[in-house]
C-alpha cells in the first residue's frame, strides 16, 4: 500500500513537471514573434514602439534572458530607467555577460540618479573585456559622473560660505496726484473741519501731477549655519524717488532689517527686526510726512504640497511721525496668506492674502475742537489682497494685483472734529499690473500701471491717483 502511494505521488510530480515543461515552451514560442519583432524595431532605433510591444509580456516573459535583456534597452531608450533597472538586474543576475547588459544596466542607473551604482556598473564594464567603443561609453558617463560630483562639492561648500545678493534699479514714471490728497484740498478741509483752513497752515500741493524718475538700491548678506536652508542674514533697501518739478515732494525711504530664516522639510520659518525710515524734502516752513518705523516680525510657511503653501504672519510696529507725535501709533499685524501654483503651461500661480491691523495711539491729540474733550488716532485696518502671474516661457511674466483695505477709527473725531462725522470710516481700493521681461540674465525690464482710489467720509481723506513706471534692474547674486 505504502508503494502504491509512493507511485502515485511521483507520478503526479513527474505529470506536473511534463506540463510545466510543456506551459514553459508554450509561453516561449509565443514569445518568440514578439521579441523577434522587438529586435526588429530596435534595430531600426524604433524603441519606444519596441517597448510599448514587449511591456505588456513582462509577466509572462520576465526571466527569459532575451527578452528581459531587449526590454531593459528599450526601457533606457524610452526614458523609463526605472523599468529599465528592473529588467536589466534580472539579466546581470542571470547571464553577467549577455551583451551589453552591465552597460545599460550602468546608464539606467545614471538617468534614475543613481549614481553610486553607476559608476560601480560602469567601472566593472572597464575590467571586462569589453571593446574599445563600450568602454570609451563608459569612460564619458565615468567623467559626466566626476563632474556632477565636483559640481555637488563646490555647491555644497558655497553653501556654507557667507554671500550677498543684491540689485539696483532705474526708472521713470508718472504720478496724477503727488500728494495723495483731494483735489480741491481747501473745500475739502473745510468739509471735514467745518472752517476754512487758517492762514498759517502749510500749503500742502494738492490736484497736481508730475513725472518722477527712481533709484532703489538692495543688498542682502546671508550666512548660512546649522542644517542647509538654515543662515542669518542683514539686508539694506534704498529707495528714492525725485519729482521733475516739484522738489518739496522728493522722498526717500530706507529699510534695515536682520534675523534668521530656516527651512526643513519644505517649511519655512523666519524671524528678524526692522527699521525703516521716510524722509520727505520738503521746504522750511513747508509740512512732511517724515517718520521712523521699528518692526519685529515672526512668520512660517507651511508647504501644503509641491504646489500649495500657507504662511502665517505677526508683526509688532512702532510707527513714528516727526513733524506729528500725536499721529504715533503702537501697532499689532496679524496676517495669513495662501498661494497656488497650477500645473497648466506658464506655471500660474494665485496668491491670496489677509492682514489685520491694530493700531493704538501712543498719546491723545493736541489742538483738537473744544467741543472735543480727548481723543487718538487709534484704529482698526483690515486688508484683502489678490495677486496672480502667468509666465510666458522663462523670460515673460505677467502679474495683476487687486487689494481693498478698510480703515475704522476706533475713537470718536480722531480725524474730525466736528459732531456730523465722529468716526471715520475709508475703504482703499488698488489695482496693478505689471510684467517682467528678462532680455538677457539677471536683467528685468519692468513696466507698471497702478490706480489707487480712497473712499472716505471725511472729504479731506478721500483721494485717486494713478501711477505708471518703466523701470530696469539688474541683479546680483
Amino acid at each position: 500500500m505504502k508503494n502504491r502511494v509512493q507511485q502515485i505521488v511521483l507520478g503526479c510530480l513527474g505529470l506536473f513537471f511534463a506540463l510545466s515543461v510543456f506551459a514553459a515552451d508554450t509561453v516561449s514560442d509565443k514569445g518568440a514573434s514578439q521579441i523577434s519583432k522587438a529586435n526588429t524595431l530596435v534595430q531600426a532605433g524604433k524603441f519606444k514602439t519596441a517597448y510599448k510591444l514587449l511591456q505588456p509580456l513582462e509577466f509572462e516573459l520576465a526571466g527569459n534572458v532575451q527578452y528581459d535583456y531587449l526590454l531593459g534597452v528599450c526601457a533606457v531608450n524610452a526614458g523609463k530607467p526605472d523599468r529599465a533597472t528592473i529588467a536589466l538586474e534580472r539579466v546581470v543576475a542571470t547571464n553577467p555577460g549577455y551583451g551589453d547588459a552591465r552597460q545599460w544596466l550602468a546608464i539606467a542607473y545614471f538617468q534614475s540618479g543613481d549614481m553610486d551604482r553607476a559608476k560601480k556598473e560602469f567601472n566593472t564594464v572597464l575590467e571586462q573585456k569589453s571593446s574599445a567603443q563600450t568602454k570609451s561609453t563608459a569612460n564619458q558617463y565615468l567623467k559626466a559622473i566626476k563632474q556632477q560630483e565636483d559640481a555637488k562639492e563646490v555647491a555644497a561648500k558655497k553653501a556654507q560660505q557667507p554671500y550677498l545678493l543684491g540689485g539696483i534699479e532705474l526708472g521713470y514714471g508718472h504720478d496724477s496726484s503727488i500728494a495723495t490728497v483731494p483735489d480741491a484740498y481747501s473745500s475739502a478741509y473745510s468739509a471735514s473741519i467745518g472752517v476754512a483752513p487758517p492762514p498759517d497752515k502749510p500749503s500742502i500741493p494738492s490736484g497736481i501731477s508730475d513725472n518722477f524718475s527712481l533709484l532703489n538700491l538692495n543688498m542682502e548678506g546671508r550666512v548660512p549655519f546649522a542644517s542647509v536652508g538654515t543662515y542669518g542674514f542683514v539686508s539694506v533697501d534704498s529707495s528714492h524717488r525725485a519729482y521733475n518739478n516739484h522738489s518739496s515732494m522728493n522722498s526717500h525711504t530706507s529699510l534695515v532689517k536682520g534675523g534668521v530664516s530656516a527651512t526643513s522639510q519644505g517649511d519655512t520659518y523666519r524671524f528678524d527686526v526692522a527699521r525703516r525710515g521716510y524722509r520727505q524734502q520738503g521746504t522750511e516752513t513747508g509740512y512732511t510726512n517724515n517718520s521712523a518705523q521699528n518692526s519685529v516680525t515672526g512668520d512660517v510657511r507651511f508647504m501644503v504640497s509641491a504646489r500649495d503653501y500657507w504662511a502665517f504672519t505677526v508683526q509688532y510696529n512702532t510707527p513714528r511721525y516727526v513733524t506729528s507725535p500725536d499721529q504715533d501709533t503702537n501697532q499689532m499685524m496679524y496676517g495669513t496668506n495662501f498661494m497656488h501654483i497650477f500645473a497648466q503651461e506658464g506655471s500660474p500661480l494665485i496668491y491670496f492674502a489677509l492682514n489685520h491691523a491694530r493700531d493704538r495711539a501712543v498719546r491723545e491729540l493736541t489742538n483738537h475742537s473744544p467741543l472735543i474733550s480727548s481723543t487718538d488716532v487709534s484704529r482698526n485696518t483690515n486688508t484683502v489682497m489678490l495677486y496672480s502671474q502667468y509666465s510666458f516661457g522663462k523670460d515673460v511674466d505677467v502679474t495683476g494685483m487687486w487689494m481693498k483695505s478698510f480703515r475704522k477709527d476706533t475713537k470718536a473725531y480722531a480725524r474730525a472734529y466736528v459732531a456730523e462725522l465722529p468716526y471715520g470710516r475709508d475703504a482703499m481700493t488698488v489695482l496693478m499690473l505689471g510684467m517682467n521681461w528678462r532680455p538677457a540674465p539677471n536683467w528685468i525690464l519692468h513696466p507698471q500701471w497702478m490706480r489707487i482710489k480712497n473712499a472716505s467720509n471725511i472729504p479731506l481723506y478721500g483721494f485717486q491717483k494713478t501711477e505708471f513706471s518703466l523701470s530696469l534692474k539688474r541683479e546680483f547674486k
